[in-house]
């Protein structure tokens, strides 16, 4: 088997990779090791009063900080810069959750 990491996806249904990281209100984490992809939580991000814009997307980025990777269908560059630097791997992509997490792994 191989190292086990965690993926992130921003979706509103369950289904498909379908929202921006800055405006999820949660995250599905799903945990890979070696060919075998399992869902293991559904995690809210923290809801209290944004300030700022930059406020959005680290509530974001704080609840996904274990993750080695958020897929979702769009995300600014600052962010992307941010959760780079956390070693966050950002991913934009659409489609079914399975096909993004397979083209996923397959690129990375």
């Amino acid at each position: 088997m191989g190292e086990k990491i965690r993926i992130a996806v921003a979706s509103s249904d369950g289904k498909t990779v379908n929202m921006h990281f800055g405006d999820v209100s949660h995250f599905l984490i799903f945990e890979v090791e070696g060919i075998h992809v399992n869902f293991i939580e559904l995690r809210e991000k923290e809801k209290k009063p944004i300030q700022e814009h930059s406020g959005r997307w680290m509530q974001s980025l704080n609840t996904i900080k274990d993750c080695k990777a958020i897929l979702c269908s769009r995300m600014g560059q600052e962010p992307a810069s941010k959760l780079e630097e956390e070693g966050i791997i950002p991913f934009q992509c659409s489609g079914t959750i399975a096909d993004a997490i397979k083209y996923y792994l397959k690129e990375n």
